[in-house]
Order: C-alpha cells, then structure tokens, then sequence
C-alpha cells in the first residue's frame, strides 16, 4: 500500500482548508445593506422617508437585485445588477395613520440577488421610529341671546363646537339638557375647524319662577373609532312675569286661584288686560 509523505499530507490539509475558507467568505459576503428613516420620531399624518443602500460587497456581479420592505412591500430599484464594490440607492415613504399607533413603525428591508453562477445572496435591515401620541378633543361653547325673560318670549341658544385636537373627528352629535337634539350643519371637523348653530326656547309658566339653567354636550369619534365629547359652562337666563305677554288663564293660575276649567275655558285662553282687577277677586266670595 502507497504511503503518502508526512509533508504531502500537510499541504494537502492546508490546501482543504483555505479552499473551504474561501468558500464560506464568498458566501457570507455579497450584499449589505442600509436602511436609514428621515426622522426618529413622527405624528400622525406625518410621512417618513427611508433610504436604502445596497452595497455589492462580494467579487463578482450580483443580478436580479429585488428590494422589498415588510411595511411597504415592493421598493423599486433604479438598478437590478451591481458590479463588486458598486451600491445602489432607493427610498420610499410611510404616510402615519391611526393603525400605527401606539407604536413604534418597526420595519425590516430584505434584499436578494443572484451572482452569474446561480449562487442566492440576501441582506436585511431594521429601521425603528418612534410616534408621537395624538390628541382628540372637542370644545363647546354656548350664549343666550338675553339675560332675563318671560313666558311666551323667545330664547335664542348659541353653540359654537371647535375640533381643539389634532384629528378629525366624525358622527358629531349636539344635546341639549332643556331643549333635546340640536341639528348640525355638519357631523365632521377637521382639526382647528369650527362650526355654529343656533336653537330656541320658548319660555312657559311652568318654568316660572326660574331661572332657565341648562347645558349643551357634544359628542364624536375620533379616527379610531373612540368617543370624544365636550360640555359647555351653565348657561342660566333669569325669568319675569310679565302679565301683559299671558292668557288670563295663567295670570288666575299665578294668582292661586283653582279649578281644573281654567286650562279649558275658551273665554280664559285670550291675553290678559292688565287693567283688570280679575285676578285680584277671582275665586273670592262677596
């Protein structure tokens, strides 16, 4: 049996092991990349930019270049071959919306090619910015057109609702806690945006003797579907009698006088003349 030399078998062994090396380094060299976002930190609505640099580190072509981005999807290249030590450059943009919250926007860059021999490269790259939390918020503020006033006059109500938040906010409703359900002109602010409407009351006896204290509540959604709302300041309108705006048959009820036929007598329903001494002696005996 041939023996093989001590020294052959050595150089042999080292011939091995730097053709295996050199195997390994070719395949885990070829491709790095960068993934680099124009800002850390965003707001809602903001768009982020991000530059990718691809690199061909390895010491042949690499072709067939894709990009692709886990939040993105597909990034288009303006080269899919790159000789060695050649890079190439892209970007491409995330605009912030509601559904990133409360983040961060943490996404991955994948890049793949293939050298003439068929031999696969790949890199990736992580890029992580930080989000701003948003504020949804409404105000609400509410007048009277008066002070004071009487049965059968009128109060005029007036809502200013203003989107004091930084999102748009949806399915606006108004209440009021003496008057119901105010229509709107629109059920959608943007932010800084601002609408006014206007509601009346007519004041009974049996609001009497007052005042009128009542509030307006509006309500919404902000983007994510969460309710918003805001309650003005007491709105409070002092109250009169002023004998000559009733029907005689409220100046008898004012003046104590009983009997259920009061509301129904036709005679009693006309406006009261002041001059008349009749609530004076109604219901009294001679």
């Amino acid at each position: 049996m041939k023996k093989w030399s001590p020294i052959f078998v050595a150089l042999l062994a080292a011939l091995l092991l730097f053709t295996s090396a050199a195997y390994v380094n070719a395949q885990e060299s070829g491709l790095t990349i960068t993934k680099t976002p124009d800002k850390t930190s965003a707001s809602l609505g903001d768009t982020i930019t991000y530059t990718y640099v691809i690199t061909n580190t390895s010491s042949g072509a690499i072709n067939n270049l894709t990009l692709t981005d886990d939040k993105l999807g597909s990034v288009t290249l303006s080269s899919i071959s790159l000789n060695p030590s050649e890079n190439v450059t892209a970007t491409a943009t995330h605009t912030v919306v509601v559904s990133d919250f409360p983040g961060p926007i943490t996404n991955t860059a994948t890049v793949s090619g293939t050298d003439p021999n068929g031999n696969s490269f790949a890199a990736n790259a992580s890029a992580s910015v930080t989000l701003n939390p948003y504020e949804a918020s409404l105000g609400i503020a509410k007048t009277a057109d008066r002070t004071s006033a009487s049965p059968h006059e009128v109060i005029t109500y007036t809502y200013t609702i203003t989107n004091t938040g930084d999102v748009t906010i949806n399915n606006l409703a108004l209440n009021d806690s003496k008057l119901g359900a105010i229509s709107l002109t629109s059920t959608t602010l943007e932010p800084d945006q601002s609408l006014t409407v206007t509601a009346s009351y007519t004041v009974t006896v049996s609001d009497l003797p007052g005042p009128i204290t009542n509030t307006a509540t509006v309500q919404g959604k902000d983007p994510s579907g969460k309710a918003v709302s805001a309650t003005s300041s007491p709105v409070s309108v002092s109250l009169t009698s002023n004998k000559n705006l009733l029907t005689k048959s409220e100046v008898l009820k004012l003046s104590g006088v009983p009997g259920k036929g009061i509301s129904k007598a036709p005679g009693l329903q006309k406006p009261f003349n002041p001059k008349s001494k009749a609530a004076e002696h109604a219901g009294k005996k001679k």
